[in-house]
């Protein structure tokens, strides 16, 4: 009985928070609709922000995670001095990436669209700061291995990325269907690359 009322609770909020978002969603509607009592909601989470928490962060957590494992695989390449094989490892991970939002489709979309107020409001921000910041060591290592220098200024560099992951939540956004979304990335991820050569080369 207790996993099927906590199930129900999370039922209802996600429609709720996917039809209002968070700062417009009624913690009593949620609860009436449930067919519970407020007092029965407090037993299983204290406020409307942790019942928001829950239906996102297993899923954020996991992204954050896949990041970081695909951070990992770009450093694993400048220890074997094949750091030029950056560009098709990060198309091969970004795969991944959009494979799994569309495998937690409903947690994404509410991170995305519905999530002013909550701490995950913010989200594609901080996912573009820490690549900023991981990119900034990968080049840092392969320029001390005799590889080229990152000559991109810190304002470019972070325009471009924030348009990247930008353009890749877009396909959440606007509730691409997945196999169009699969294309959608490759066409993405070929001109992004393209462009990150062109203005390489052209800094040389």
């Amino acid at each position: 009985m207790v996993a099927g009322t906590r199930e129900k609770i999370l039922e209802v909020g996600k429609r709720e928070f996917l039809a209002k978002g968070f700062k417009d969603a009624s913690l009593r509607h949620i609860v009436k609709e449930a067919g519970f009592t407020q007092g029965a909601f407090y037993g299983y989470y204290p406020d409307k922000a942790a019942l928001f928490d829950a239906l996102v962060s297993p899923a954020a957590d996991g992204l954050i995670e896949q990041f970081k494992a695909a951070q990992k695989a770009h450093f694993d390449l400048v220890d074997e001095g094949r750091a030029a094989e950056s560009g098709s490892l990060s198309t091969a991970y970004l795969r991944r990436f959009v494979g799994y939002l569309y495998d937690n489709f409903d947690a994404f979309k509410l991170i995305i669209c519905c999530s002013g107020g909550t701490r995950y409001e913010h989200f594609v921000h901080d996912l573009v700061e820490l690549e900023l910041e991981q990119t900034a060591r990968f080049y840092e290592e392969v320029a001390a291995q005799g590889g080229p220098e990152n000559r991109i200024s810190p304002e470019l560099q972070h325009m471009i990325t924030s348009a990247y992951f930008t353009a890749v939540f877009e396909t959440v956004a606007h509730d691409m269907p997945r196999e169009r979304a699969l294309s959608y990335i490759e066409e993405l991820a070929a001109f992004f690359t393209c462009g990150w050569e062109g203005l390489l080369g052209a800094r040389e």
